[in-house]
Formats: structure tokens, sequence, C-alpha cells
């Protein structure tokens, strides 16, 4: 079938963000063990506290400790359970990872059906399957209408993603630190591209909704961190991209970049150490974090929080 014409952000996607005529950086062929080696000797003290089954670290684990110590454990002491507004984002995600795989490739609304249906198929063990095939009507309808406005606008604001670009959807990374003591694990939205040698080739890119916030880029320092680890080569780009205004912020890879990732995950997983594994009591920090947090209406920070907002004429 031949190719459709570009629309303007589409295009950009690929003059910007993908920058097809930009030459390719190179890296050392030692970069990924110094950076596992800096990790290690990073981790090693606290790592050595934790008992044989480990402690597995996730990019909202690290956004969380490094937001708000006592927001961490609130939430982890919340039981989970799936919803509308929680199952939706992975709804969308695997929708997503559908329109790129089938073809002829359906309309939005069908491929939320399908992956709705493969979620409740394969999902029952962690993932929201169950919830999904459960949920009350209303609250099903209204979770695909977000999902299928989600696929809309990738489609709308991507060119379709070729399989020479080596396209990579819902991509799991992890990298297993001081002799299985400490694992890192990630997911990410979309990766294309291959290492060629040691000339990184490789865009990695995170679909959000709402409006930019710093901890997405910490976000994709993470997964360019676990990138290098698992492949030796580092990507060369990593981007956020907003769907609801179809624009990108971007930042390109070096060993700056990699170094201070590694430094805030060490830093992260001391404190989860000391938090979850030695006991320690649980730093407050009145941020953003405190509007959504499930203690915020018994939190003095929370209402610290929410009087520098009043103060400052913020609704």
């Amino acid at each position: 079938m031949e190719d459709l014409p570009l629309t303007p952000t589409q295009s950009r996607v690929i003059e910007e963000l993908m920058a097809r005529r930009r030459p390719r950086p190179t890296f050392p062929d030692t970069l990924a063990d110094r950076l596992r080696s800096m990790l290690e000797e990073g981790l090693s003290e606290a790592a050595a506290r934790v008992g044989p089954d480990g402690v597995s670290v996730r990019k909202a684990d690290l956004s969380q400790v490094h937001a708000c110590e006592a927001h961490l454990l609130a939430e982890s002491s919340s039981p989970f359970g799936w919803n509308a507004r929680n199952a939706r984002g992975t709804v969308a995600h695997k929708a997503i990872e559908l329109s790129v795989n089938l073809r002829p490739c359906p309309p939005p609304a069908e491929l939320v059906a399908l992956a709705i249906d493969r979620l409740v198929e394969d999902d029952w063990d962690w993932g929201p399957g169950r919830w999904l095939s459960e949920a009350p009507p209303t609250e099903a309808a209204e979770l695909r209408a977000y999902a299928a406005d989600v696929v809309h606008k990738f489609q709308d604001e991507f060119p379709p993603l070729k399989h020479a670009w080596r396209p990579r959807l819902e991509s799991s990374l992890s990298a297993v630190l001081c002799g299985g003591r400490v694992t890192l694990k990630g997911k990410v939205d979309l990766a294309l591209g291959q290492a060629t040698g040691t000339e990184a080739k490789v865009l990695i890119v995170d679909f959000k909704t709402g409006q930019p916030a710093a901890v997405h880029a910490d976000d994709l320092r993470y997964y360019a961190l676990l990138e290098t680890l698992r492949v030796g080569v580092p990507p060369f780009r990593v981007a956020s991209w907003y769907l609801d205004s179809g624009h990108h912020q971007l930042e390109d890879v070096d060993e700056g970049v990699l170094e201070a990732a590694a430094r805030r995950v060490i830093g992260g997983v001391v404190k989860l150490i000391e938090l979850r594994v030695d006991g320690r009591a649980a730093r407050l920090q009145p941020g953003p974090t405190c509007g959504y947090c499930v203690s915020r209406a018994e939190c003095t920070g929370a209402a610290a929080w929410a009087e520098q907002r009043a103060e400052a004429g913020v609704m």
C-alpha cells in the first residue's frame, strides 16, 4: 500500500525528533562497565543490608522517594486496586502497540477493544485484566473513550513506524546489580533504531498526556542508563512527546547525562533501603505530590504545601 502524505507534525517527528540526517555519536566500549562499577560502588554498603530476595526498583519508586519519602511510604502501604484512572494508560499503550503491528490497522476504537481483549486474556495475575472484565459500564466507556483519544493523537502526530526503524513498544529493561541484591527495572514506551558497534543510533520516546514536568527528564535519563547497561551503548537521544499538544522535549545523551542518572539512582536506592529495610523514619518534603497523596488529609506537609500555594495565589 502506498504511503500517505505526512502531516507537518509527522514530518517534524522525522526531521526534529528522529534527526535522521544528523551524525550519530560514538562512545567508549568501556562506558557500560564504568557505569556499572559506579553504581555498585555507590550501592554496596546499603545493598549489603538487603536480604537474599533483593530489592526491585522502578522509575516511580525513584521519583517518589526523591519527591517525598512520606508520600512513598504512604503509597506503598495503601492497597493497590485497578480502576478506570490507573488502567487507562495501560490500555492506551497496548492499543498503540497493536496499531504498529496490525495490518491493515483498525481505527482507534477497534484497537482499544482489541487491547482490552488481550489484557483480559493475559493479565489477570498483575495487570488490569480482572478489573476490565468486571468494570462498571460507565467507567468502562470512559476508559475506552480516553484510550481511543490517546491512540488517535498518536496516529495523528507520529508517522507510520516502518519496520526498518526497528520499533520496540512497551519494551522492558532491567539491570541486576550487587550480586542480585538490587534490580533496576523500567519499561520504554517506544524505542527506535539499533546501535552499530559503539555508534549510538537508538531514540527513546516516552508518551505523555498533560503538561511537562521536571521529573519527565529524570525518567528518560533512567531509561538511557538502563539501555546503556543492557547494550553497552547509550541511546543517542531521549524525548518526552506530549500528545495533547503535539510537541516534545528532548535531550541528547552524553556521558555526563548518564553519570547524573547513575548518581540519582544511587541516592534514591540508598534512601529506599534505609526506609524499607532499615526502618528509618520518612522525611516530609512538601510539594506537588501533596495534591494527590493518599495521606494528604492528615499530613502536616500537605497542609504546609496548601498554605504556600494560597500565599502565592495559586489555586
